[in-house]
């Protein structure tokens, strides 16, 4: 299921539960008050009922003493106990046989087509206005106290009525008056509240549906392009993108994802180079040693098959060492190249006036052959580096050096402090240690090996790949120098161990630098 219908259905069963119990409460409250003001007029018509019926009954009783004071004026004074107690038994009878009268003389006064009224008198009923005369139940008659009322609703040919009850007391015997009102006004009332409430939630549901849908579908619509930037992701098409301008917690989620997208991006790219330079390293492997290989091949094939001159002998045997030497050159080269990529080096206090010292004298005899001079002006200091592979890196430049070069030039090697800002290195790949100056300033201080020749130099293009595996600027004199293009890259892996920069400053028929900066 779609975030957005999850979201809709929820506000959805949020909604419905909270406008029900809002809905359930207030009707609920409405009809209790329409059912207590119908309670209070069933009382106020039983207290008019009782009213009524006493008021008979008090005229009735006075009529009585009237009769009996008379009949006294005419008899002895010894008999006055014996009509007392005929006038007491004249009352008795005669309410019970004038509780219908009264009854109907009341009913009279006080119908109404909604209210009606039962006369019970010593627990018989004497009379009533109420043609369905119902039954009534004990209930009413129950615990009843002249004072109080006891009260029921109850439901008769589909409609409520309250029934109350009072009660009074003549000769010692109970008069119950039972009033029975038509309470259906306020069930119709419910009735109505309900089906109103119905007709109005279903409205309500329906509105805040559309409403919650497109609100919905508008949030959830970053989230959509998020999902098939994804997919466009998935299959392939990193330089793909989101599109989300919000500043909610969304938007800061979208940002999030073109970063990563951006680092997978660059993380493909990584790979892909990487597998290309693979390629690109097995195809030029494999052509650097094909030639060596010939060569070898060749004139073992023609020292083994013909019968030639010692000296054309000696010859073959010459060019079969000499590319021997260059195959065990490169392997030596290659092996410590794979090495390097994946072990960390030891390092130690070294002194740099010694060490370079060292590596001049490695390739002295070499720059003799080509009758070269060899200038040196070394500033010494003490720095933290792998001697013998910072002496491989030397002498591989060196070599290059003396490769370009043309017999009797010279070859210069500088070492001193410098200033890093003054070099054109960017700090981020320079690595250089931090120092304070006397005024606070930041000062970029580093320890600069030079190696300057005026040999044949080199364009931009060329010294932009010069430290990428089996390039030669110029393949054919550095094949006839003995060399394979392994030497710059296990230069630039050695030196990137040290955390140091190379820079190479060339020209076409101007010679080359190559510039180090170690940190200091």
């Amino acid at each position: 299921m779609k975030f957005r219908y999850k979201v809709l259905f929820t506000n959805l069963i949020l909604l419905s539960l909270g406008l029900g119990l809002v809905g359930y409460l207030m009707i609920h409250k409405n009809f209790e008050l329409a059912k207590q003001t119908q309670l209070k007029n069933a009382i106020v018509q039983n207290n008019l009922v009782q009213s009524s019926v006493e008021y008979e009954l008090l005229q009735l009783l006075n009529s009585v003493s009237d009769n009996s004071e008379t009949s006294n004026n005419n008899t002895d004074n010894n008999n006055a106990d014996n009509s007392n107690a005929e006038k007491s038994s004249i009352s008795a009878s005669s309410i019970a046989a004038q509780l219908p009268q009264i009854g109907s003389r009341v009913s009279s006064s006080v119908h109404s087509r909604d209210s009606f009224f039962y006369i019970y008198f010593d627990g018989e009923k004497v009379y009533t206005d109420d043609k369905s005369d119902a039954r009534i139940g004990d209930t009413l008659f129950k615990n009843l106290t002249t004072g109080n009322k006891n009260y029921v609703i109850k439901e008769e040919s589909q409609k409520h009525y309250i029934y109350v009850t009072s009660q009074s007391v003549i000769d010692e015997k109970n008069l119950w008056i039972v009033s029975k009102c038509d309470a259906s006004e306020a069930y119709t009332l419910l009735d109505e509240q309900i089906n109103y409430f119905r007709l109005i939630i279903i409205v309500i549901l329906i509105a805040e549906s559309a409403a919650m849908y497109f609100i919905s579908r508008y949030m959830t619509k970053p989230l959509e392009k998020l999902n098939h930037v994804s997919e466009e992701i998935a299959q392939g098409d990193y330089a793909t993108r989101v599109n989300v301008k919000s500043h909610d917690e969304i938007g800061l989620l979208a940002q999030k994802f073109n970063i990563m997208a951006q680092a997978v991006s660059d993380h493909v790219d990584e790979l892909n180079d990487m597998v290309h330079r693979r390629e690109q390293f097995v195809a030029d492997f494999t052509h650097e040693i094909k030639t060596p290989m010939t060569s070898i091949i060749g004139y073992a094939d023609t020292m083994r098959s013909l019968e030639l001159p010692r000296e054309e002998q000696m010859m073959a045997l010459g060019y079969i060492f000499s590319e021997g030497k260059r195959l065990e050159s490169m392997s030596q080269k290659l092996f410590e190249l794979i090495y390097l990529r994946r072990h960390d080096i030891e390092k130690a206090r070294v002194h740099m006036a010694d060490l370079c010292a060292e590596v001049v004298k490695v390739v002295e005899p070499a720059y003799e052959n080509r009758h070269l001079t060899i200038e040196t002006e070394i500033e010494d200091a003490v720095l933290l580096l792998n001697r013998e592979l910072f002496i491989t890196a030397l002498v591989n430049l060196m070599d290059n050096a003396r490769k370009a070069s043309e017999e009797g030039q010279q070859v210069w090697v500088t070492g001193k402090f410098v200033d890093s800002r003054a070099c054109n290195i960017p700090k981020d790949k320079t690595d250089i240690g931090e120092t304070e100056s006397a005024d606070d300033e930041k000062c970029m201080t580093a320890y600069e090996i030079c190696i300057i020749d005026h040999g044949i130099g080199m364009t931009k293009e060329q010294a932009a790949k010069i430290c990428d595996e089996f390039y030669m600027a110029d393949k054919s004199r550095a094949r006839k120098e003995g060399g394979a293009g392994i030497g710059m890259s296990l230069v630039a892996i050695i030196l990137e161990h040290h955390n140091a920069v190379l820079s190479v400053e060339s020209e076409p028929g101007c010679g080359t630098t190559m510039r180090i900066l170690l940190p200091w």
